[in-house]
This record gives structure tokens, C-alpha cells and sequence, in this order.
């Protein structure tokens, strides 16, 4: 038997761990088009004022893979493949047969239609050479750009400030990470943001960026206007679906898959931010990981069904801590706990569904996040929260105390509340 997955991220290599835990001996092949071993991309953001190095971000050292029988192709981009040959065509004109088929070649940054988007000195940050152009050009740049307040927009703000460099970012919504947030945390993000010097306009559009061949600023749908000499946008992805069109696998947005992970067609599976299950694209490692995880299973022959994690957003950016799981506004929920020092920029709110914990939203600390994260996917029953008055503390120690009782039970025991 022969698996090939075409991508080289976190959903291949899960993919790979789980196939080789049932089968030492399927071959395997690898293709990716960068010439990096596979990588944390998620880092990218994160370590972008430190410098970036390739070998310092690897998921796995380069003697992993062949220390697990994995032909790792490097530099090699699939241009199309056919499922009824269960072949796959290549740039460089050659081919290869599969047996099983894994897509994990993830997802391109959105770009927006904005005049002026293709001038030089305008970038996005989806890989290693991406960040590598945009610390370049950091280089010898004042005053830049960040199109969107999300996670990872704010993130490179972040690193593009503690580079010296005066930052201004747009986010069309009228919030800061409003998906994740409720509007109390939104305003203490905005704050923490702001009080480091940053320029944040929400509820704007980038209308033009302005300039002949380099870019020299912008203007908003609100007419603000701004003299800047670089731009990073961030603003969504979009699924690598090209490579499927024309071979019968059926796509939305991503690649329709199941619970296993399978597409329609026999032998062909998707996972990580390629893959639509149930409607959701969520772009994040986690849950690449777990489908890629969930894809190799199945292709070594377990029966393995893919179950939604709680996923959670986390940051650490401007000297601030902060996450958010599950939902962040109480419109489906029946209680909730809210304890808030705005002095101090610290507000935590954990929401409550019949009992159970449907999400939190933590300003100023991510310690609380594995149990509460665990409260979730267990769906840990807290009846206490309905018949006593709990600060977010009392309900920490007393699901920390839960958590611990349930793991010394007999597995299949009942948990007494």
C-alpha cells in the first residue's frame, strides 16, 4: 500500500504519526511545495521580531522522517490529480500512483479588493518566505500598516512594534476579534492595544493605498488618511480547492468531508484548513492536527470519527495574556459567572448550558484554560453554579476538585455531583 499527502504542515505530519502507530510498513510520500522541513507555522506570528529560523520551528527534526520510512518531497507542487487512475501529476512532469490519497495542502490568505493592494511593499503572512520578506523590509520601514484586528493581525503588530516601528491597524468590524470575544473584553483588548502606542481604527475599511510603485500610505472609508511605508494584510483564508476542480470531489468553500474525514470519492481524504466538515473551515493547528490525525487512522485501516474539539484562541502579544473557548456571548447560555477588575485590564466570564460549560473568556491570564477546556469536551456536570453564588474562583476550585475525583473513579463510573 502506497499513501500519498500533498501538503508538508501539521495535518501531514499527524497523518503520518497516526498511520505509522498501526502500520510500520505502508509507504509513504510526502509533497510539499516549500523547500522546508514542515514547520509551526503558527509561530510565524508569534517569534517574527526575534528572527526566524527555519530548523529553530521544525514540528519534527529532519531525521524523523526518515527514521519513520517517510520520502519527504521537498520544492514539488501537485498541479492535478486523477482519482480514477489514482495518479497524481506534478510541475516538474513527473507522476506517482497512491493507493490512499491525503489533501492537506491548506489555504492561501485572503486578499481584498483594494486599490492599490498590488503595490510593492504590501505583504501577507501565510509562510516561512513571507515572514522572511516582511522582516526584511522591516528592515528599513517606519510606519506600517496591519489590514484586520484578529488574533494573528494583532500578533504581527506586536512584533513589527517591538521593532520600533509605528503601527496603525484597520479592522473592518466595529470590534477587536468580535467572533471571539464578548464586547467587556473587545474594550480592555482595545486598551491593552492602544496603550502601547498602537493606532486602531475599527469599523473601517481600507479604501485605497496610496502611492505610485511603492507604498507610501492609506486612506479609510472614513477618509482617515495615513503615511505608511508597508502593509501586512490579515484577513481570512481561502481553501487550495483549484487542485480538485475537475476531478469530481466535491467542494464548498473547502473540500466536503465526514467524520472520518473521507471525501466522495474512494480513497481520498482532506484534513487541516482545506477540509469543510459540517460547514466549518476553523484554520486552526488544532484542529488540522486532530484531522489529520483522524485521516491517518482511517487510512491505516481504524475505524477513527473526527469529534469537534473545543477550540480556543489564544494570545500573548503587548505584554498580555488572554483566551477565549467555546462561545463568548450568553445567547444560548442559562447562567454565567463574571468577575471584572478593569483597573487592572482583568476580566474572566465562563458561560454554563443545563450545567455544563459552553465557553470562557479570560483577559489577563491563560492558566485557567486546560481544565476548563476539559470541562467542555467532558461536559463536566457543575449544578453548583445554579444553586450557590460563585465567584469564577470558587467555580475554579471547585471544577479543579471535580476534575480530580473523576479521575480516581473505575472507568464507567458515574460522577457524583
Amino acid at each position: 500500500m502506497k499513501v500519498i499527502i500533498i501538503g508538508a504542515g501539521i495535518a501531514a505530519v499527524s497523518a503520518v504519526k497516526a498511520i505509522r502507530r498501526l502500520n510500520r510498513y505502508i509507504d509513504i510520500t510526502v509533497y510539499g511545495e516549500e523547500p522546508y522541513y514542515p514547520y509551526k507555522r503558527l509561530r510565524l506570528t508569534k517569534d517574527l521580531a526575534d528572527g526566524l529560523k527555519a530548523e529553530s520551528l521544525l514540528i519534527e527534526k529532519e531525521s524523523w522522517y526518515e527514521d519513520n520510512r517517510v520520502e519527504l518531497q521537498r520544492n514539488k507542487k501537485v498541479i492535478r490529480i486523477d482519482p480514477a487512475e489514482h495518479k497524481i501529476y506534478l510541475s516538474d512532469n513527473t507522476t506517482d500512483h497512491y493507493s490512499a490519497l491525503l489533501l492537506a495542502n491548506g489555504a492561501v490568505n485572503n486578499v481584498l479588493p483594494i486599490k492599490g493592494i498590488d503595490k510593492k511593499g504590501v505583504y501577507t503572512l501565510r509562510n516561512l518566505a513571507d515572514a522572511s520578506a516582511i522582516l526584511e523590509k522591516a528592515g528599513n520601514a517606519q510606519k506600517a500598516l496591519v489590514i484586520g484586528g484578529g488574533v494573528l493581525g494583532l500578533e504581527i503588530s506586536w512584533s513589527l512594534k517591538k521593532l520600533g516601528k509605528d503601527i496603525t491597524v484597520v479592522e473592518a468590524l466595529p470590534r477587536l476579534m468580535p467572533k471571539q470575544l464578548d464586547e467587556n473584553a473587545s474594550r480592555i483588548l482595545l486598551d491593552v492595544v492602544q496603550s502601547h502606542g498602537i493606532e486602531v481604527f475599527t469599523g473601517s475599511q481600507v479604501k485605497e493605498i496610496t502611492g505610485e510603485q511603492d507604498v507610501t500610505g492609506f486612506v479609510t472609508d472614513k477618509n482617515k488618511q495615513r503615511s505608511c511605508d508597508m502593509v501586512i494584510h490579515s484577513t481570512g483564508i481561502k481553501p487550495n480547492i483549484d487542485l480538485v476542480k475537475g476531478t469530481g470531489i466535491h467542494t464548498n468553500r473547502g473540500i466536503l468531508v465526514n467524520e472520518r474525514m473521507e471525501t466522495n470519492i474512494p480513497d481520498i481524504y482532506a484534513a487541516g484548513d482545506i477540509a469543510e466538515y459540517q460547514g466549518s473551515i476553523p484554520g486552526l493547528w488544532s484542529v488540522a492536527s486532530l484531522q489529520g490525525e483522524v485521516a491517518g487512522s482511517n487510512i491505516a485501516g481504524l475505524d477513527r470519527v473526527y469529534q469537534e474539539p473545543a477550540v480556543a484562541t489564544v494570545m500573548n502579544a503587548f505584554n498580555y495574556s488572554m483566551f477565549s473557548i467555546g462561545e463568548a456571548e450568553a445567547l444560548n447560555a442559562d447562567n454565567f459567572i463574571i468577575n471584572e477588575d478593569a483597573a487592572g485590564r482583568e476580566y474572566h466570564k465562563v458561560l454554563f448550558k443545563d450545567g455544563v460549560v459552553t465557553g470562557a473568556v479570560f483577559m489577563g491570564s491563560i492558566k485557567e484554560l486546560p481544565a476548563i477546556k476539559k470541562a467542555i469536551e467532558e461536559k463536566l456536570y457543575i449544578p453548583e453554579v445554579y444553586t450557590r453564588e460563585l465567584q469564577v474562583s470558587d467555580f475554579l476550585s471547585l471544577l479543579k476538585e471535580k476534575q480530580a475525583r473523576k479521575m480516581l473513579q473505575p472507568v464507567g463510573a458515574a460522577l457524583d455531583a
